[in-house]
């Protein structure tokens, strides 16, 4: 595989027992969903690769052209947000899914992260903003809930009431 900015052969680095494919300038392809092994700035392998891509030099090349994909060179990648915080724009495969990182993008993606509290009250924050209403939805008698919360007390009142209706006899 080649660097799809340079046109460089790609180094495969295996970090944290999971390969991925570096450029000389920084640069880095994750097979299909392998990016989520490295997106967690609290994971050790996330840091190593981080560090690693840090000490290599930056290279010239346009960042805002489109790029065909390492594995599938016949293929261009498309440009989508990996965080809703719409901070990092990554070029992902439509074919493979396979996911390139220009330089300094891993970074980004690690100083953006967000906790999983964090991302709940953004979704909540989301929806709030685009008029959807979030609610619990009540339980009743005719519920699956409602059912098991008054079981006993239905079997309870089943054999009173056989009681009552064999004694009134």
């Amino acid at each position: 595989m080649h660097c799809p900015r340079t046109h460089i052969e790609l180094t495969k680095l295996i970090v944290g027992g999971i390969e991925v494919y570096s450029s000389s300038n920084g640069g880095v392809f994750f097979d299909n969903r392998q990016i989520t092994n490295f997106s967690d700035p609290t994971l050790k392998r996330a840091l190593v690769l981080a560090e690693h891509l840090a000490a290599l030099p930056d290279s010239d090349a346009d960042l805002s052209s489109r790029i065909n994909c390492p594995k599938c060179p016949s293929i261009v990648m498309m440009r989508r947000f990996f965080t809703p915080l719409h901070v990092v724009e990554i070029d992902e495969c439509p074919n493979c899914a396979g996911i390139w990182l220009d330089p300094k993008e891993l970074n980004k993606i690690h100083e953006n992260h967000l906790s999983a509290r964090e991302k709940q009250l953004l979704l909540n924050q989301q929806m709030n903003d685009h008029g959807f209403v979030q609610f619990d939805i009540p339980t009743n008698r005719f519920s699956r809930q409602g059912l098991k919360k008054n079981h006993n007390n239905n079997t309870e009142s089943l054999v009173e009431l056989a009681l009552a209706s064999l004694f009134d006899k």
